[in-house]
């Protein structure tokens, strides 16, 4: 299927509304000629997890070919969590923002229950010609078929990446940043609340605002 536009999507951290948006608003999202490409990171610190879970699943099971979604290490904090039950685990993710997702489900195991299956669905990098998009980075001397899936998630080496060109979210930036070999796209929209999108076959970014976290920004 040949794409007119394809678009990554930032790190959404439970933000439904500006999600909703970026994608209907202001990209326009067509699926005859767009493919979405999210980076990772749907859940936690933000107050509608589960509302952008449900969202974002809606989106792939209607347009399997149009979207594209891929795991950020949020997903795999809640992950391990939920499989290994450690203590550890568990408030590891929570001081990274889970209590806010299992509040957005109700209680713990509703947010298992939804979680686990979403998040073993998800893909940990998306390939094409001239890019890949991937969560976190690439490792220095690796490629992102010999990273570890962990690696992939956390990475945080964008600036002096060389390789196959690479869009990622993971490190919050106030707005969407190229690197040399790199395009991070996350834009804080929990912290600072901007949600930005890159296309990568035009060359456009795509921004939709939320005032309120904008005007009392968190980071």
């Amino acid at each position: 299927m040949g794409f007119k536009r394809q678009i990554a999507i930032g790190d959404i951290h439970g933000c439904y509304e500006v999600t909703v948006e970026l994608v209907e608003n202001v990209i326009c999202f067509n699926p005859e000629s767009d493919q979405l490409i999210f980076i990772g990171d749907y859940i936690d610190r933000g107050p509608d997890s589960n509302k952008v879970v449900s969202y974002v699943s809606e989106l792939k099971t209607k347009y399997p070919q149009q979207i594209v979604l891929l795991a950020g290490n949020h997903e795999y904090l809640a992950l391990e969590a939920f499989k290994l039950r450690t203590t550890n685990n568990v408030q590891l993710w929570f001081i990274n923002g889970g209590i806010s997702t299992i509040q957005s489900y109700g209680n713990y195991e509703t947010a298992q229950s939804a979680l686990v299956p979403f998040v073993q669905s998800l893909e940990f990098y998306y390939e094409t010609e001239d890019f890949v998009f991937v969560h976190g980075g690439i490792p220095i001397g690796d490629t992102v078929a010999t990273a570890t899936p962990k690696s992939l998630l956390w990475e945080r080496n964008y600036a002096i990446y060389h390789g196959k060109r690479v869009v990622v979210g993971h490190t919050p930036h106030k707005n969407v940043h190229k690197y040399k070999h790199a395009v991070v796209i996350d834009t804080g929209a929990v912290f600072y609340g901007k949600l930005s999108g890159y296309d990568i076959l035009n060359d456009t970014v795509y921004e939709a605002v939320d005032e309120t976290i904008a005007k009392n920004p968190r980071g």
